[in-house]
């Protein structure tokens, strides 16, 4: 069993079942010409599969011939990547984790629903979920071909710290503005506390809706007060969030890149354990580190989904201390960088354990010379 666990991450490089080359193909678009096109032939199928539903909704009927056939169309080829995703997934684990995977599985249901429909055209909900949730639904999926997305989820998250103060803060001023108009504005204009707090909201947000407005001098003095507050007080978050995503933005080579290799390793079911084999079965003169060759090579046989390019720039982001070199443990901190946390740990109690026996061996002397001479001086 030992030697199967060691051997099983180069096993997974050498030879790849049809499961693995059919996961390939429908999660790689990199990976080869045909997945490319299925690719694109996917996002065809989307924007056609929302079209329908509009088209559908103008019409009245669900099943208005050509559309309807046009629509089960796209839900058949929903279903069957569903389950070609379901099938050939390496890890089952990360499949169900994956957001993405849920757009998938909540498209694939239109089919079913569409055939209980058209048994049952009774069925109202059913028509409902599939003229106007689904096509929301399966307009999601186009989300997994824009890697750069997850620059604008990593903004907003680094921004998340600094938003309860400024949202506090816009509370404060909405409530302290609505009591002044209340406060100012005659019971015909606005009759209660809750229209002061819907006027004043509409005027912080700068929308305005003119359903209420001041007519007093006092309420136009302190409205025109909250609309010079707002003006200024609104531009501090979108400020943060844009200085976040201009970050972001700055690195997103680097992050993109590190976050594609990562979710590729985890789709393939790589673990930190298997990284150590791997490295040692594509170093060719034993030494311990990779040179860009002998990199190349394991990305290559990893099938990733890298080219040679970006190969060099994950090779350069990878190589710390900039000799050309890379060795287990720089692999280890980029890519898995918890188990690279533990293994650090594991290794500084591997050097404390001899200092410490050292130590106690060292205080046992000194203990052992005290009571010889204290001996040594009651003899005396």
């Amino acid at each position: 069993a030992e030697c199967d666990e060691e051997t099983r991450p180069i096993m997974r490089l050498l030879y790849r079942s049809r499961c693995a080359c059919l996961w390939e193909l429908v999660d790689d678009p990199d990976s080869s010409r045909a997945a490319w096109w299925l690719s694109v032939f996917l996002k065809m199928v989307v924007f056609i599969n929302m079209a329908v539903a509009f088209f559908q909704s103008t019409k009245g009927h669900i099943f208005n011939a050509t559309l309807g056939v046009v629509g089960t169309f796209c839900d058949v080829v929903f279903c069957l990547e569903f389950l070609a995703r379901v099938i050939s997934a390496p890890s089952k684990v990360v499949l169900i984790k994956d957001p993405f995977n849920w757009t998938d599985f909540l498209s694939a249901l239109a089919l079913p629903l569409r055939i209980s429909f058209a048994l049952h055209p009774q069925l109202r909900a059913a028509e409902v979920i599939l003229l106007f949730f689904l096509p929301v639904v399966c307009s999601l999926k186009l989300l997994r071909y824009f890697e750069s997305f997850r620059l604008l989820i990593d903004a907003c998250r680094n921004s998340v710290p600094a938003l309860p103060v400024l949202v506090y803060t816009m509370s404060v001023i909405t409530l302290l503005s609505s009591s002044a108009i209340y406060l100012v504005e005659s019971r015909d204009n606005i009759p209660s506390m809750p229209h002061a707090l819907w006027l004043a909201l509409v005027t912080v947000t700068t929308v305005g809706y003119g359903d209420f407005a001041p007519k007093s001098t006092a309420g136009y003095v302190v409205v025109s007060i909250l609309s010079c507050v707002s003006v200024l007080f609104l531009g501090l978050p979108v400020g943060i969030i844009g200085h976040e995503f201009k970050a972001c933005w700055e690195s997103r080579s680097r992050v993109l890149l590190m976050t594609r290799v990562r979710k590729c390793l985890a789709k393939w079911g790589y673990s930190a354990q298997d990284l150590r084999v791997l490295v040692e079965f594509v170093d060719e003169d034993g030494d311990g580190n990779l040179n860009l060759s002998e990199f190349m090579a394991l990305i290559n046989q990893m099938r990733i989904g890298i080219r040679a390019g970006v190969a060099i720039q994950l090779f350069m982001l990878f190589d710390d201390d900039q000799n050309g070199f890379l060795d287990y443990h720089e692999f280890l901190r980029h890519l898995f960088p918890e188990e690279y946390v533990l293994d650090q740990q594991q290794r500084a109690k591997t050097f404390q354990e001899p200092n410490k026996r050292v130590s106690e061996a060292l205080n046992h002397l000194d203990a052992m010379r005290v009571s010889l001479r204290n001996q040594g001086s009651e003899n005396s």
